[in-house]
C-alpha cells in the first residue's frame, strides 16, 4: 500500500459524494504500521467463517462480496487502513475506532464491509491470542460473536450485514475473553464515566483495573454456569496476563435494573445474577437497549403493540413500557472469586 494519499474515489452505482466522505473519514485514522492483510483463497475463507461460527445464511453473501484490491481499489484501501487501526492501538483498551457504518447506496458491500474487514483480519488476530497462550477453545468460543452478530443484524434488519464493529475491536485486541457463560473484558474503572462511587460500597476505585463482565444473548443465564464462569477467572488471568491483579468484576447492563425484581418471580436466574454485584452510580434510560438484545428491534423503531409476547420476561418487559415507564442501565461490582 502507498504512503501517499489514498484514492477515495466510490465504487460504481453508490452516491459518490456520501461514500467519498465515508470513505475518507476510514482512511483519515492514521495509525501505525502493521502488515498487510492477504486476500484469502477460498478455502481459506471457509476456515475463517468457520472459526467466527458465520451463519450459512450470510457465507456466500461474505465469499462473493469480498472486496478485490485491482476491482475495488478505494473499498481495499480502507480495509486496509481499518486493520492497521485496528491493531495499532491493541495496547490503549479505551481507543475505540471512529467506525461508522457505511452509507446505504454501497449496498451490500456496505453492510458487510466491517464483517469483510475481521475476516481479514483473523490471522493476525489468532497470532496475537497464540503469543498469549490462549486456549483454542477459549479462541472458539470468543470469536464466535461475530457470527452472533451476524445473526442479530438479520433479525433487526431482515436482511444481511454487519453492524458491531466497534464491539468487536475488543475480542480481535485481546481484551475480550468468553470463559464458559460469560464474556470478560479487561478495563480500567473510570468512575466518571459512571456516575458513582464503588468505592463507597468496599469495591473497586477509580483508575483501578477490573474485568467487565457482558452476557451473551445466547442462552440461559443460570447461576450454576455463571459460578464456573466467574471460578475460572482469576486462573485464566493470572496465566495469560500476568503482573495486573484483577480483584473485582463489574457490570453495566439493564439486566441489573432493581425495577426487574417487581416483574420476575423471585428465583429467577436474572435476579440471581443481581444478587451477585452491588450497584452503584447513575442509572441512565436504557429501553433502547432493551429493544435491542431482547426483541432485536432497530433503536426508535419499536412498536410496543407488534413485539412478541413468548416469553415472562418479554410480557414483564413490555407492561413496564406500555406503562410509561423505563428500564435503566445499572452498574456493578463484585469481588472475584
Amino acid at each position: 500500500m502507498s504512503d501517499e494519499t489514498t484514492d477515495v474515489s466510490p465504487p460504481h452505482g453508490a452516491d459518490p459524494a456520501e461514500v467519498r466522505r465515508w470513505l475518507a473519514t476510514l482512511c483519515d485514522q492514521s495509525a501505525e504500521r502493521v502488515p498487510d492483510p492477504v486476500p484469502p483463497s477460498l478455502a481459506q475463507l471457509s476456515e475463517r467463517m468457520e472459526l467466527l461460527a458465520v451463519p450459512e445464511v450470510d457465507r456466500e453473501w461474505l465469499c462473493a462480496g469480498l472486496p478485490d484490491p485491482g476491482r475495488d481499489p478505494a473499498i481495499w484501501e480502507a480495509l486496509i487502513r481499518c486493520h492497521q487501526r485496528l491493531f495499532a492501538d491493541s495496547a490503549d483498551m479505551t481507543a475505540i475506532p471512529e467506525w461508522p457504518d457505511a452509507p446505504p447506496t454501497l449496498g451490500s458491500t456496505g453492510r458487510y464491509f466491517y464483517a469483510h474487514l475481521f475476516v481479514l483480519a483473523l490471522p493476525l488476530a489468532l497470532e496475537r491470542q497464540r503469543q498469549l497462550g490462549i486456549p483454542d477453545d477459549v479462541i472458539a468460543a470468543t470469536f464466535a460473536d461475530v457470527g452472533a452478530k451476524l445473526t442479530f443484524y438479520r433479525l433487526a434488519h431482515g436482511t444481511g450485514g454487519f453492524d458491531r464493529q466497534r464491539w468487536i475491536v475488543r475480542h480481535f485486541r485481546g481484551n475480550l475473553h468468553r470463559l464458559g457463560r460469560l464474556q470478560f473484558e479487561r478495563a480500567v474503572l473510570d468512575l466518571h464515566a459512571h456516575g458513582g462511587d464503588a468505592a463507597a460500597s468496599g469495591g473497586p476505585g477509580h483508575g483501578d483495573p477490573v474485568l467487565q463482565v457482558h452476557i451473551p444473548e445466547d442462552g440461559p443465564l443460570s447461576p450454576a454456569a455463571c459460578d464456573a464462569s466467574l471460578a475460572a477467572v482469576r486462573q485464566f488471568y493470572a496465566q495469560h496476563f500476568p503482573g495486573v491483579p484483577h480483584r473485582h468484576a463489574t457490570c453495566s447492563s439493564w439486566l441489573l435494573d432493581p425495577q426487574l425484581a417487581h416483574h420476575l418471580p423471585a428465583g429467577s436466574n436474572i435476579l440471581a445474577f443481581q444478587r451477585r454485584f452491588t450497584r452503584f452510580g447513575a442509572r441512565p434510560v436504557c429501553d433502547d437497549d432493551v429493544m435491542e438484545f431482547v426483541f432485536h428491534v432497530k433503536p426508535g423503531n419499536a412498536d410496543l403493540s407488534r413485539l412478541p409476547q413468548e416469553t415472562a420476561l418479554q410480557r414483564s418487559l413490555l407492561r413496564h413500557l406500555r406503562a410509561g415507564e423505563h428500564w435503566h442501565m445499572a452498574h456493578g461490582w463484585t469481588d472475584l472469586p
